[in-house]
């Protein structure tokens, strides 16, 4: 039997290959002509442990990493103590046998496929070969493309030489003998290739650096925190190209320093950071308010606080992200639901940023920083860039000036006669420092003022289904993608269902939010943190009381859950 979406789940231990094998077979089934949408988890400690990838794939669009998966693939004990609990009547089980760690107990019902991994590799004099030998028998057992695979594991390895190309191979083939030899037994099979579509595989970490790239940045500055390093890496390699510049700054407080001096200077610059590095940014976040200077910041959220869970998924840096600052310092705060929101809304945000001169946060986080998705290939004559708004050089330049809509024209250094002071002090219309309260008064109208339209700038919320429904689900960041297939199959199940999905999350489109909440009998919020942070906001600042909905054990919700929610409700 063919099925259209299928889940092969990998795990073992870090170091093993675990990672590189799913990232192999995502890409092998992308140049095949699915869809792909992965997710992976590693432990943050250098002497290895847990590591598991998933991937699923399909010939349909996909939006989450599912429910459960149809395939197991375990390196190790560990990895089979982990998820013995899920492998249910028709699961197959490709493990490593004989191992020395464990030999599990099969479930009634569970097809078991014992692939000696381990010992394979020590006859071919290299353990580091036991991956290739899993991927092998995967490919085999479940109508993973040959063909697409070798060209996969070509690109990987021919850059380290004909031997090291020929011996990873002799390893794949070992292990599709291996799976040969013991005959398929189970119903899973990866669809055949279709042809393959204009897309790009891509990590959401990568596309944001993608996306920084076409929006236009010419300085990059930013200190390493796990789970946002990698985008410095993509934008590393990218932005020399673009005649831009990046830098490793010795902390995040000089990393934000440095971008806000390069936007001073008239280049759109921006930094990421996870939630330890954005909370030392907050001084000078308050500075870009103050001086109304554009900057971009990405959020890739991790689980907190303190050091917290720097590999694992939480959503649980929106208060922080809205309210993280000393006084009241306006600024815009969105957030990704995938990988292609990755790309063209970091474009967004840098417009954003520069059309209304203040600090834009945009949140990504763990699960999707590593997740890597198929994506439409982007443009680049297609993408807006929105430039800031400079002084003509006629009359006296005044950089705080009064305007309709609270802009005020900027002025490069060495504009003729646009000499000014940008200072973090409470200024005058020429900013120099006034701290009388009817002055404070009104430049705090004017920076929160100009923020009244940004829900017209862009598209602040989606809606998802029509009518009157029983329950409504509001739902932010990667958690849309859950909901989404969540609410198309509850919606196919007969269940009067609709989704609500805000793209800005300050200033808050209340209007939005009332419009969906007045077609629903009740209102649903899930989030991956402990607070129930957007409900919370949903509460302080519109007439709705929703359902909150909360987990926060480092990993996303699956469709089901949420379903089964809906049903409890209901």
């Amino acid at each position: 039997m063919e099925k259209k979406d299928l889940v092969i789940r990998i795990a073992g231990e870090g170091g093993e290959g675990v990672i590189s094998t799913g990232d192999f077979i995502a890409a092998a089934c992308a140049r095949a002509g699915q869809e792909v949408y992965t997710f992976k988890t590693f432990p943050a400690e250098i002497k290895g442990g847990y590591a598991m990838y998933q991937v699923r794939t399909s010939l349909d669009p996909l939006f989450n990493q599912g429910d459960t998966f149809d395939i197991l693939c375990a390196f190790n004990g560990e990895a089979y103590e982990v998820n013995r609990h899920r492998l249910v009547p028709g699961t197959a089980f490709v493990y490593d046998y004989p191992a020395g760690d464990f030999e599990p107990e099969i479930p009634d019902g569970v097809i078991a496929y014992p692939i000696p991994m381990s010992q394979t590799a020590k006859d071919m004099k290299s353990y580091r070969s036991k991956n290739m030998v899993a991927l092998g028998a995967l490919s085999a057992l479940f109508n993973i493309n040959e063909k697409t695979l070798i060209e996969v594991l070509i690109d990987k390895f021919k850059s380290k030489g004909p031997e090291n190309l020929s011996f990873n191979l002799e390893a794949f083939h070992k292990g599709k003998e291996l799976a040969a030899a013991l005959g398929k037994k189970d119903l899973w099979r990866v669809a055949d290739p279709v042809p393959a579509k204009d897309v790009l595989i891509i990590s959401g970490n990568d596309a944001v650096g993608l996306g920084a790239i076409l929006g236009g940045i010419r300085f990059y500055s930013a200190y390493p925190i796990t789970p946002a390093t990698e985008i410095a890496k993509f934008v590393a390699v990218h932005i020399p190209k673009v005649m831009g510049t990046l830098i490793q700054a010795e902390d995040e407080i000089a990393s934000i320093s440095q971008v806000l001096g390069a936007s001073y200077a008239g280049k759109r610059a921006m930094t990421a950071t996870s939630g330890p590095g954005l909370s030392l940014m907050g001084e000078m976040l308050g500075m870009a308010s103050m001086s109304e200077t554009p900057v971009l910041v990405v959020d890739v959220q991790r689980g907190g606080p303190g050091t917290g869970m720097p590999t694992k998924h939480e959503q649980s840096d929106l208060f922080l992200a809205i309210h993280g600052s000393h006084g009241d310092a306006p600024r815009i705060v969105m957030a990704v639901e995938d990988v292609g929101d990755c790309i063209h809304m970091t474009v967004e945000a840098l417009n954003l940023a520069e059309h209304y001169q203040c600090p834009v946060i945009l949140l990504s986080d763990g699960s999707l920083a590593f997740s890597t998705q198929t994506v439409p290939a982007p443009k680049p004559g297609a993408v807006k860039i929105v430039e800031r708004k400079r002084w003509d050089g006629t009359g006296e330049y005044k950089r705080y000036q009064a305007s309709p809509d609270g802009i005020s024209p900027m002025a490069d250094p060495g504009t003729p006669q646009g000499m000014h002071v940008a200072t973090g002090l409470e200024h005058g219309p020429a900013g120099a420092p006034n701290h009388s309260p009817p002055n404070h008064e009104a430049m705090h109208r004017k920076r929160f003022g100009k923020l009244k339209t940004v829900v017209d700038f862009v598209a602040p919320t989606q809606v998802d289904g029509e009518g009157q429904a029983d329950v409504g689900i509001i739902a932010w960041g990667s958690t849309i993608g859950v909901v989404r297939e969540a609410v198309a199959r509850l919606r196919a199940d007969g269940i009067k269902v609709k989704g609500f999905y805000p793209k800005l999350m300050y200033p808050m489109p209340v209007a939005h939010y009332e419009a969906f909440a007045a077609t629903c009998n009740k209102i649903l919020v899930p989030e991956v943190n402990f607070q129930g942070q957007l409900s919370h906001f949903i509460r302080a600042e519109t007439a709705i009381m929703p359902i909150s909905m909360t987990i926060c054990g480092g990993v996303p919700f699956t469709p089901i859950q949420i379903m089964n929610k809906v049903r409890e409700i209901l």
